[in-house]
């Protein structure tokens, strides 16, 4: 499971400014992504089966309030890449959750600016609200991946599903 936050660069166009867990995304999917975030989808949610992959991306775009950008808002699309089984409409309340826990940091629009050339580098907040989004994503997918444990164990144990 991946937990990916897409933006649009006023320069370079889509571009991942990061994901969770660490581990490298295959290239094909961060393409893939990138197109997706590139499409004109009037939908809010929409979601990409990848057949030959075994994977379900659930994507959801959304805006950031922005002093930076053009038009005073930043475009990003926040993904949840899973496997194909997992039934898409328990991932939306999460997703709709971390972005809403993205939305509410101070000044989150500048992690947008991390790795950017343009933007005074000395500015410490840059920093400071990439680590902030950075501990969203990984408690976010960290508190997901629990539930869907406890999930499991509770079908063994013929419980109610915890998302419900």
């Amino acid at each position: 499971m991946h937990l990916v936050l897409t933006y649009f660069h006023q320069i370079k166009g889509p571009s991942v400014l990061m994901s969770y867990p660490n581990e490298k995304l295959e290239e094909d999917i961060i393409n893939r992504l990138l197109k997706f975030f590139d499409l004109e989808i009037d939908e809010t949610f929409f979601e990409i089966v990848l057949i030959t992959k075994k994977k379900k991306i659930i994507n959801f775009n959304f805006e950031i309030p922005s002093e930076w950008a053009r038009g005073k808002k930043e475009f990003v699309m926040l993904s949840l890449i899973m496997k194909k089984e997992y039934e898409s409409e328990s991932m939306y309340a999460f997703i709709v959750d971390s972005s809403y826990k993205i939305l509410k940091t101070k000044n989150v629009f500048k992690s947008l600016y991390k790795d950017d050339d343009f933007r005074n580098s000395n500015d410490i907040e840059i920093d400071i609200t990439y680590e902030q989004i950075r501990k969203i994503l990984f408690d976010c997918l960290t508190s997901l991946i629990s539930r869907i444990e406890d999930r499991i164990k509770g079908v063994n144990k013929k419980d109610p599903f915890p998302f419900s």
